[in-house]
């Protein structure tokens, strides 16, 4: 098996087992579902992924845990680093078919103690590794940004941007927003936290 073959079966993998997810739920999907719709053996899922909660888990890494990574070219500035983060964030989890998997998950957690668990340990893995909330911990150190405290300030900063959109979205309402209306939205709250926090004048 050449190496673009592996990484082409694991992304089938993963793009089964989502759509999947969707449609059944976690407890009635199966491995045996997936490697039939897959079109390949359990055996050959298994050399994959071990488990079925392994498969979610790295599904979820995949989706909704992607890390984000500033830009650390010299000419561009904090605020335009920050810019950059919140749209690329708003790209990933805005997307359809990540909130399509984000409504699956979030009903599961009420029904399956497993889920529950592992939408735990991921959060805790992700809240160690979150470069949005490094970033604004380096801002502060730098004496560009001033909050007391890192992780209430990052989610403050998704709360004035990618939260109430998401939420809209999630719930199935206030789908109108185009993308200009939802890159002004994204700026003025970019701009209300930065107002709230910045150290000094721009």
């Amino acid at each position: 098996m050449q190496p673009h073959d592996g990484t082409d079966r694991r992304e089938t993998i993963l793009r089964v087992a989502c759509t999947l997810l969707q449609q059944q739920g976690y407890h009635r999907t199966t491995m045996d579902h997936i490697a039939h719709h897959a079109g390949m053996s359990k055996k050959t899922l298994y050399l994959f992924f071990p488990s079925k909660r392994v498969l979610v888990e790295q599904l979820l890494l995949s989706e909704l845990f992607v890390p984000l990574t500033p830009s650390l070219t010299p000419d561009i500035g904090m605020e335009e680093q920050l810019r950059g983060m919140i749209f690329k964030m708003a790209d990933i989890l805005l997307c359809e078919k990540r909130l399509g998997l984000l409504r699956t998950i979030i009903g599961e957690t009420n029904r399956s103690p497993s889920i529950q668990q592992l939408m735990t340990e991921l959060f805790h893995t992700a809240d160690s590794k979150t470069s949005m909330r490094n970033w604004l911990d380096e801002q502060k150190k730098a004496g560009r940004l001033h909050f007391d405290n890192a992780a209430d300030a990052a989610d403050h900063l998704f709360g004035l941007t990618i939260g109430a959109p998401m939420l809209s979205r999630l719930a199935h309402c206030n789908l109108a927003r185009d993308k200009d209306n939802l890159h002004h939205y994204l700026e003025e709250g970019l701009r209300i936290f930065l107002h709230g926090c910045r150290t000094t004048p721009p």
